[in-house]
């Protein structure tokens, strides 16, 4: 499991070309989970 924190001034997300979601100035969680991650990995997350 990996996580990337990264302070950004807008960020979006957009599922077959429509926005889903977004945010102005704040901070973007990017999260990488694996089939070999379990509950306490993501707990410690």
């Amino acid at each position: 499991m990996k996580a990337i924190i990264q302070r950004v001034m807008n960020a979006s997300v957009s599922v077959n070309g429509e926005v889903v979601s977004s945010i102005g100035r704040g901070a973007l969680v990017l999260i990488g989970i694996t089939s070999t991650d379990n509950t306490k990995d993501m707990e410690y997350m």
